[in-house]
């Protein structure tokens, strides 16, 4: 005899099925966000087995000091895992950005959270928050916490300054419009000397989180580190 509750799940899955966030196919009883075909063709960076200089951190060199840097993914124009970043950002699938972030968690192990203290996700700003009723980075972050344990500081980086969209602009133009866009909130000494993991989406030029760390960065003794979901090609 089925349980109600499995019931009811396979009635809802008729009557709204669920669908990839890739590939849009009907999603089966035992897959979550994605299916097992997108789900194992994911274009893995595998940049936490690099040794320490993969192209993420080479991205970072000489710009801002950082102890390393890993993407989950590749991401480029023509890819199907294009839409994937998009529906996160805009499609309100906040689940499926946590969903990712304990997946990313889980497939990098342990060694690379060694030493870490706290997440930081890449902050929206308030207009932006308010459009979108979530940060997706935000999300990302508290995935990843549910597999390391590691607490979340939403509210130690505020964005003070409303920039537009990153798309379409070349690096010089995606630095201008993130510099001094993000100020420390709270009490940034209750993080000194800590071991900080900024967590964003993507990255294209490193812009964003490179604006970011620069005010973490100004905190005493404090350790910077980088993940995101993808990287751009």
């Amino acid at each position: 005899m089925k349980r109600p509750g499995r019931y009811f799940s396979i009635l809802a899955d008729l009557l709204y099925p669920r669908t990839c966030s890739v590939c849009s196919r009907t999603l089966q009883q035992h897959e979550q966000h994605l299916c097992l075909y997108c789900l194992r063709n994911i274009p893995r960076t595998q940049h936490h087995l690099d040794g320490g200089d993969n192209e993420m951190e080479q991205l970072f060199r000489g710009k801002i000091p950082i102890e390393k840097a890993a993407a989950f993914f590749y991401f480029t124009s023509d890819s199907d895992y294009r839409t994937l970043i998009h529906r996160i950002k805009y499609r309100d699938e906040k689940e499926c950005a946590r969903y990712l972030g304990t997946l990313y968690a889980q497939e990098i192990g342990t060694a690379f959270f060694a030493g870490i203290d706290r997440l930081v996700p890449v902050p929206l700003h308030p207009r932006q928050r308010r459009q979108r009723g979530y940060n997706q980075s935000e999300c990302i972050a508290d995935g990843i916490a549910a597999v390391t344990g590691l607490p979340v500081s939403a509210d130690l980086l505020q964005r003070s300054r409303y920039t537009p969209t990153q798309t379409a602009k070349d690096s010089a133009r995606r630095w201008e419009n993130v510099q001094d866009a993000f100020a420390l909130q709270g009490n940034p000494a209750e993080v000194g000397g800590q071991h900080l993991l900024l967590i964003d989406d993507v990255v294209t030029t490193g812009a964003t989180l490179q604006a970011c760390a620069l005010p973490l960065l100004g905190i005493k003794n404090v350790k910077i580190s980088l993940l995101t979901l993808a990287i751009t090609r």
